[in-house]
């Protein structure tokens, strides 16, 4: 495939990411609590991932099975964590807020690079870290007198890139050479299974019996747009690009997420707000632009 059709195809990847917001959302107004949905949602993408994977390379997929400490630690310290934070920020903060604090994640990245593993904070990346923290500070509104969203949804927001990059920073470290879709597998099985755990632990249920039809049709677009087809196209998409200029692609995202939940939610961000949207994708860019040394967000985009 030629570059300008893996362009595309990011960008469709972008778009899909783009709706888990909005479909969580339209779920959440059915009732739906954060921690079943998640567990629900990943059971059954594993289970198509699988199918997609055994049906393309059974020998990957099988021979993947021997890194399972390592998808334990990225699953509960990482994705898991991550998914959690964004689900339930997805209950205190605007899906447009959230989708732009996930985006801080390659400012995360490159500081704990520098912290972990002594990797130099180029001048790409120092930028990437203030445009970051700029942006941020317009969009929950520290720099003007308005306080756009609560504490807990900004937390939670920020928690979510946080996790997504102690998972970008272990898949590059511990599975580095295993395909990426093998990775996403065993990472999204573990995680159902974690979050069964937590869902129990904390005395809700995972029973379906009295979910609408509406529901139904609102989990299996969550699982096949921005989980399922927005993973095996963004991994086809970086095969021409490579992963640093697949992720600055990617920060269309925030942007799709943005229009969608002005169409769909009848939310609306304010001048500044969408300053601070340009700062934060500004600050991706920087952090993903070519260097000698890249920075290790690896090949995903989204939770």
């Amino acid at each position: 495939m030629n570059r300008r059709g893996s362009l595309v195809i990011v960008v469709l990847s972008a778009a899909c990411f783009s709706t888990l917001a909005i479909f969580t959302n339209l779920a959440y107004a059915e009732g739906v609590r954060p921690l079943p949905l998640l567990t629900w949602r990943f059971a059954i993408v594993t289970a198509l991932m699988a199918v997609y994977q055994l049906s393309h390379d059974r020998a990957k997929l099988v021979s993947g099975a021997r890194d399972m400490k390592a998808y334990i630690l990225m699953s509960i310290t990482g994705y898991g964590a991550a998914s959690i934070c964004y689900f339930y920020a997805l209950k205190f903060a605007s899906a447009s807020v959230v989708a732009v604090l996930l985006y801080t994640y390659p400012a995360m990245v490159a500081l704990l690079s520098w912290l972990m593993y002594r990797e130099p904070l180029t001048k790409n990346r120092l930028l990437a870290i203030a445009l970051t923290f700029i942006g941020c500070a317009l969009v929950v509104g520290l720099l003007t007198s308005h306080v756009s969203v609560t504490l807990r949804g900004v937390l939670l927001g920020l928690g979510a890139a946080f996790g997504y990059s102690i998972f970008n920073m272990l898949s590059h470290t511990l599975v580095g050479k295993r395909p990426r879709i093998v990775v996403m597998t065993y990472t999204f099985g573990l995680s159902a299974i974690a979050l069964a755990v937590v869902t129990f632990a904390s005395g809700e249920s995972l029973s379906v019996a009295a979910w609408s039809g509406r529901l139904w049709v609102l989990l299996g677009l969550i699982v096949l747009i921005p989980t399922f087809a927005a993973v095996v196209l963004y991994l086809r998409g970086i095969r021409a690009l490579g992963p640093s200029q697949a992720a600055i692609v990617s920060t269309m995202e925030p942007i799709f997420t943005i229009a969608l939940a002005a169409v769909f939610l009848a939310e609306r961000l304010t001048a500044m707000q969408l300053l601070g949207v340009l700062f934060v994708i500004s600050g991706v860019v920087a952090a993903e632009w070519r260097t000698t040394t890249p920075v290790a967000t690896d090949e995903f985009a989204a939770v």
